[in-house]
């Protein structure tokens, strides 16, 4: 197929790929500033600005789990640009926190991006679960998690370069805060002329995701709520709240003990791992040559292994070298020993958020096709991150020691593992992707049925028996 073809507007790739540019231009210039520590202020600030970004994801619990009933009602277009316009008002609030000292601005920001996230979260979401095929959504995951990456070490990257000098614990400068602003602003154009309505997009052999009906608000609210009927969603809502805590503690961690441009360093070097990271872990969960049972082992193995080394290392560091939030911040340097001792904490704990939150994601887009329940599966999922969010902040804002943030987000990781085998292990299958109803099969899959091969739905997999019912659903959906 052409490249023009491959980019066209209408394409599910080009779709996924402009949402992650969107997710780039906003949550990778905030992740920038919050990889900081503080807000992108002064370390003395930080009780600020923690309680913003505490009430930031209590109000993004609430909005994303409720984003996937918006969305379906006024649809991804209007979803994704009132989404993205919370973020430079939040980051407004933040450089008038910091030039003036008054707080108001800055938590009323907390309150308002709280509540457009929860929106951009959802359509991202649904974008990367329902516009994948199965065989590529390991891909699409990989993709937007890589661009948000770029975003965010590209911002990291412009902090660094005006901080590179700086060895006070001082905030970062005006500039940092306009050109932050200014990019995300423009990510509500992009959003309104890019993001096209579900039912105009057409995958690369002409077939459509499914056939979309209108719902009311009510009926959605209603369907959300059943979501936490099914066990698959709740077993999953402790490794969705603890995969993303670590983006809270670890810049705080940095911003406690090191100057201002080891703070930015160490924020670039936390994004800019995770772009190889993304791209490779995708490579994994979308390997053709294993099941899709074996690549969701391979790659909760894979990040199992490289949390324990993160949070490993984030532990003995505090310890051997007695980071607490009552000792005076020691200031050090990146030319100080310590710093290479950290080094290997920004590494390995960079990679583990990157693929843990890939394998979530994974793992719950694989319990569906359905393009609507997917969306709010999108929506709960940012939602329970931000509850994990919450939880963090919270703990920070009501003075927890480190030690003690730091052990409650290993153990809440670490009893993921297990819940997440047992779903990939119980549930993740190679059958049936395309029972559902009103879900239209890719062309290939059609004609296969067409033969009256129905066993041949996806990779070379087989429908097993004991599944008349979902084989008579999906010739349904072929006949029609």
């Amino acid at each position: 197929m052409s490249l023009k073809a491959k980019l066209r507007l209408s394409n599910p790739w080009t779709q996924n790929f402009i949402s992650g540019i969107i997710l780039a231009m906003t949550v990778g210039i905030y992740l920038a500033i919050l990889g900081l520590g503080a807000g992108g202020a002064q370390p003395s600030s930080a009780h600020v600005t923690t309680t913003a970004y505490a009430t930031l994801y209590a109000v993004f619990t609430f909005t994303g789990f409720f984003g996937g009933s918006i969305m379906n009602t006024i649809g991804p277009r209007l979803t994704m640009a009132l989404g993205t316009a919370g973020y430079s008002m939040f980051v407004g609030g933040l450089w008038y926190f910091d030039l003036s000292g008054h707080s108001w601005f800055a938590l009323l920001g907390g309150v308002i991006l709280g509540i457009s996230a929860g929106l951009l979260w959802t359509v991202a979401g649904y974008i990367q679960f329902a516009y994948a095929e199965e065989k590529d959504k390991g891909s699409y995951i990989a993709w937007q998690l890589f661009l948000l990456s770029v975003g965010c070490a590209l911002g990291a990257l412009v902090v660094f370069l005006i901080t590179k000098d700086i060895t006070t614990l001082s905030g970062v400068p005006t500039s940092v805060y306009v050109t932050f602003i200014v990019i995300m602003a423009s990510s509500l154009v992009v959003s309104f002329f890019c993001i096209l309505p579900s039912e105009k997009i057409v995958r690369e052999d002409g077939t459509r995701l499914a056939h979309f009906s209108a719902t009311d608000f009510r009926t959605e609210i209603k369907e959300c709520l059943m979501l936490l009927k099914d066990i698959r969603v709740v077993l999953l809502i402790v490794p969705m709240a603890a995969t993303e805590m670590s983006s809270a503690l670890i810049p705080t961690l940095t911003a406690h003990a090191f100057n201002l441009r080891t703070r930015s360093l160490s924020a670039l070097i936390n994004w800019t791992i995770q772009i190889p990271a993304t791209l490779l872990f995708g490579l994994v969960l979308d390997n053709k040559r294993y099941a899709r049972r074996i690549r969701g082992t391979m790659g909760l193995t894979i990040s199992f292994v490289i949390v324990l080394i993160g949070w490993g290392l984030a532990l003995s560091f505090q310890i051997k070298y007695g980071i607490k939030r009552d000792v005076e911040s020691p200031a050090w340097d990146w030319t100080s020993t310590p710093y290479v001792a950290y080094f290997f904490v920004i590494f390995f704990t960079g990679i583990a958020y990157a693929i843990d939150q890939m394998m979530v994601m994974w793992v719950m887009s694989s319990l569906s096709n359905e393009p609507k329940l997917l969306a709010r599966y999108g929506g709960f999922f940012k939602g329970m991150l931000s509850a994990g969010l919450a939880i963090a902040f919270g703990q920070e804002a009501g003075g927890v020691s480190y030690l003690g943030q730091t052990l409650t987000q290993t153990i809440m990781q670490v009893v993921s593992f297990p819940v997440m085998f047992y779903l990939v292990l119980k549930y993740v299958s190679d059958t049936n992707y395309f029972a559902e109803e009103g879900v239209i099969p890719p062309q290939e899959i059609q004609e296969s049925a067409a033969k009256g091969n129905f066993g041949a739905v996806q990779d070379g997999a087989t429908i097993e028996d004991g599944t008349d019912k979902a084989v008579t659903d999906f010739e349904e959906v072929v006949r029609n």
